[in-house]
């Protein structure tokens, strides 16, 4: 989804590219080329990983229930935390 999102940016930004007498082009042009660098700078180190709703809240109730057993590692226990970040409702 990310890499799509890459992409698309790309393309508008060499089609604005080539469109850059006009000063509008101009300034997508260089609203696209921060874009893709800020993307960059977000993403880099990072792995992505799209999982479905029902198999993150499993994954989820799973690492609930090792860390209710007192038998979480750090690791696990941060992802814990972002799963929990990300499945709770955007209001």
């Amino acid at each position: 989804m990310l890499s799509d999102y890459r992409n698309w940016l790309e393309s508008e930004l060499k089609l604005l590219g080539n469109a850059s007498h006009h000063a509008y082009s101009f300034g997508q042009a260089n609203m696209a080329k921060r874009a893709i660098e800020r993307l960059d700078s977000e993403l880099a180190g990072k792995v992505e990983l799209l999982l479905e709703r029902p198999e993150a809240a499993g994954t989820l109730a799973a690492l609930e229930a090792l860390a209710a057993a007192g038998d979480l590692a750090e690791p696990l226990a941060a992802l814990r935390l972002r799963l929990a970040a990300a499945l709770a409702p955007h209001t």
